[in-house]
């Protein structure tokens, strides 16, 4: 039964509540909320007034109240290890572009490769009963047994690497990108030395670089040449990285004929360290990167890289949480999907 509506006088701040639109229409708070919620048992009649009344008076739900009701906000957590990266910059735009295709939004936060400053966050997107999280892992076990524990309340899925094989995740074929690009640098008749990763092998992608590296130049009968890493290890895999360790390895009096760096930035940095002493990179030294980040085409010369299909994997991350939560995807079933990347040949390879 429909109470006499009275005249709904304005909040103090301006904002009209849930009180309001209740007194407006005639109902308690309670059916009200019921008709916000989607509650299945409320008349038709009473669900059409309550949202007419709601649009007249231009009523938005406190979402932090309706996460409270349903156990779970509209929102998606996403941590990556550094949000300086462009690899994970691109990534982060394609699954804002996703989340939003599905009524969600995404939070994202950045670890800076810090298991502490990781766990902190997940903490922190649990108090704010985030639906789903998106995650690239500091390292494989620095909070697994936490994750392991969220993955039994909410989606979870780690992009660019994983956890454990039993997880679902979204990432590169990084073993054959690899594989490609050093198949590339022998066809052109030199065998390269391999400069790795800040993570060394602590991250999964990175391991799988340096095993494509070493398989291939095996099935070449190549001898591998493991660009020492002395300098930086742990951080990010920036320009700077790449520069410190090829300058120290070069001081040495290393000459290669041939480069393959585990990343675009590190191609940057390492090119600059041959500049310096006299080789010119796409001419006395080949070079390949890995990644096709944005500025790969415009430096000089413009590097040979692997380009990987960063829009495919920030979606389809966003996307299997989303299946996920629409029951789409039964609880507890695990969704991996590995995608290939693409050669890119350009002047300095």
């Amino acid at each position: 039964m429909v109470r006499n509506a009275k005249k709904t006088k304005k909040s103090m701040h301006g904002v009209v509540t849930m009180g309001e639109v209740a007194e407006r229409a005639g109902y308690s708070r309670y059916t009200v909320s019921k008709v916000l919620n989607g509650d299945a048992t409320v008349a038709d009649a009473t669900r059409e007034r309550v949202l007419r009344i709601c649009k007249d008076l231009n009523y938005v739900p406190n979402p932090h109240a309706v996460s409270l009701v349903r156990k779970h906000s509209n929102s998606i957590g996403m941590v990556v290890t550094y949000i300086t990266d462009p690899f994970y910059g691109e990534i982060i735009r394609a699954a804002e572009h996703e989340a939003a295709s599905h009524g969600l939004q995404l939070l994202v936060q950045c670890s800076y490769g810090d298991a502490e400053k990781e766990k902190q966050i997940i903490a922190t997107l649990r108090i704010l009963r985030v639906c789903g999280l998106v995650i690239a892992p500091v390292v494989p076990k620095a909070n697994r047994k936490l994750l392991n524990e969220l993955e039994t309340q909410i989606p979870v899925v780690c992009v660019d690497r994983y956890l454990r094989r039993q997880s679902s995740f979204v990432m590169n074929d990084n073993i054959a990108s690899s594989a490609m690009l050093v198949e590339r640098l022998i066809s052109r008749g030199v065998a390269p030395a391999y400069l790795g990763s800040s993570h060394g092998l602590q991250n999964v992608a990175a391991c799988q670089r340096e095993q494509g590296y070493l398989r291939t130049m095996q099935r070449h009968r190549k001898e591998p040449v493991l660009v020492p890493l002395t300098t930086g290890m742990g951080g990010e895999d920036t320009a700077q990285f790449g520069y410190d360790n090829m300058a120290a390895w070069l001081r040495q009096g290393a000459r290669p004929s041939g480069l393959f760096c585990a990343t675009d930035s590190l191609s940057l940095g390492a090119m600059k360290a041959l500049h310096e002493v006299g080789l010119t990179p796409g001419r006395d030294v080949l070079v390949a990167g890995h990644d096709d980040l944005g500025f790969s085409a415009y430096t000089q010369p413009s590097i040979t890289t692997a380009r990987q299909p960063k829009e495919q994997i920030g979606r389809a991350a966003v996307q299997i949480v989303a299946d996920k939560i629409e029951g789409k995807i039964r609880p507890g079933e695990n969704v991996q999907r590995t995608f290939p990347s693409e050669l890119v040949i350009r002047e300095s390879a």
